[in-house]
């Protein structure tokens, strides 16, 4: 995801954007709205700071329509442009703070782990009360599958809530798992235990399961993840109820009856945020 901020000598400002199209209003009359909610929601937080209008210029090489973290990768870019145009120095700390803000005002909610994903790069330990983010020294190849579809975050938080209130000491249990197998988690990817953290992933796809957000076919997805020789732990990617789903390893031969699922050819990133200013 790139994001290019040209300064402007009038009050205009311009989003350009090759896969969502282009959007104008005011630097003085800035309001939210969809799809570059995020975007106007970032400049906004800046409005007053903002010595002119600007042209917004985004680019990125995967689809909004594939949960793979766009809006934080979005946020995280057009705050780390407007910083250097300000003449800010912001620690990767609090972009993290600042960027999990903007986005939770926009959606309502959000861990914030995506953000420092993207904010740090590589393999991230995460916690989001009180807030560590840490790049992990070692990563490993993943797979990643996407289901052809995906449930809005907010609609699959919603519903998890809703069964909450039915059971709640249940789902706090669950919940507690869920952060015990992140901490584990970290500790083996810390060892480059990948066995260990393959184990613990397929444990966690029970819990979210058990929270009512896999669906039939994630789980065919899946299995056939866990089929293969080369990959030791396969999971949800994201909040479920459709989307991708992960595999830590290098799977070879994957095949799919409907064309709309596909195997998305990901990298974890070397670094994270960059930001050059001419």
């Amino acid at each position: 995801m790139t994001v290019t901020i040209q300064p402007r000598a009038d009050n205009k400002i311009e989003i350009i954007s090759a896969a969502l199209g282009n959007f104008s209003t005011d630097r003085t009359r800035l309001e939210i709205s969809q799809p570059f909610q995020f975007i106007l929601a970032t400049l906004k937080k800046f409005q007053q700071q903002l010595p002119s209008g600007c042209n917004v210029i985004v680019a990125s090489e995967f689809s909004d329509k594939i949960g793979f973290g766009s809006s934080a990768a979005v946020t995280v870019a057009t705050l780390a442009a407007i910083c250097a145009w300000l003449n800010k120095n912001v620690s990767s700390h609090e972009m993290i703070l600042q960027a999990r803000a903007i986005v939770r005002d926009v959606q309502g909610l959000g861990s914030g782990a995506d953000v420092a994903a993207c904010v740090l790069g590589g393999m991230v330990a995460y916690q989001m009360q009180p807030l560590l983010a840490e790049r992990l020294p070692h990563q490993h190849v993943l797979t990643a599958v996407y289901a052809g579809y995906k449930t809005p975050t907010v609609d699959v938080v919603k519903k998890v809530k809703t069964q909450y209130l039915a059971h709640p000491e249940i789902h706090d249990a669950l919940f507690s798992a869920m952060d015990v197998c992140a901490v584990q988690g970290i500790q083996h990817a810390r060892e480059q235990n990948w066995v260990g953290l393959g184990a613990v992933m397929n444990i966690q796809q029970g819990l979210m399961e058990s929270l009512g957000v896999n669906t039939p076919l994630l789980s065919e997805l899946i299995q056939q993840l866990r089929a293969q020789s080369t990959v030791y732990g396969a999971k949800i990617s994201g909040s479920g109820l459709g989307d991708c789903v992960v595999g830590l390893g290098d799977a070879i031969s994957l095949s799919f009856t409907d064309e709309k699922i596909k195997q998305i050819p990901v990298t974890i990133a070397t670094h994270g945020v960059l930001c050059e200013k001419n």
